[in-house]
């Protein structure tokens, strides 16, 4: 049950992002994402390296979405006042920690085809993202963007799988 709620809980706290911010409903993607990520945390034993590779998976998303909005590749929904708009938006910060919350579950099968993991992350990252452009909830500006976002999301998903937690969560 776990596993699965891991998985499906990651796309139900996407829709929530994507949908929400673009409909003005900026409550919804907070109270499904601290569902998720409380269910996750809970679930760790010990918590610390959860929390610590949560908070390294944050910080490699922030530098990419950061980059892309200061390079004016990405205009984000509701995204901060002049002259921080380029920022990642607070949303995509959840999303980005519900993306290292579900990694493991997602993503085990991956830990020994780290090359099957960066093409995986560089054609899947873009396609997230043009999802949740048809979705309203940012306006990527040309295809360059989408290349320094397959890029970066290659990079992403190798330090992903090369640092997913070791200790043992149940996935049943």
């Amino acid at each position: 049950m776990y596993f699965w709620w891991m998985i499906l809980g990651f796309q139900a706290v996407w829709f929530s992002c994507a949908w929400g911010i673009s409909h003005h409903y900026p409550l919804l993607p907070l109270l499904v994402s601290l569902v998720y990520l409380n269910s996750y945390i809970s679930k760790q034993s010990p918590k610390k390296p959860a929390y610590l590779f949560l908070l390294r998976i944050l910080l490699y998303g922030f530098l990419l979405d950061s980059t892309l909005g200061l390079l004016g590749f990405i205009v984000y929904e509701s995204a901060y006042p002049k002259p921080m708009e380029w920022l990642q938006p607070w949303w995509m910060s959840l999303l980005w920690l519900s993306f290292a919350a579900s990694a493991k579950a997602s993503f085990f099968w991956l830990e020994k085809r780290l090359p099957i993991a960066v093409v995986l992350g560089a054609i899947s990252g873009p396609i997230a993202y043009f999802s949740g452009q048809k979705l309203g909830a940012f306006i990527t500006l040309d295809i360059l963007g989408y290349a320094v976002l397959s890029l970066g999301f290659a990079v992403i998903m190798y330090q992903t799988i090369k640092n997913l937690p070791k200790q043992q969560t149940p996935l049943q």
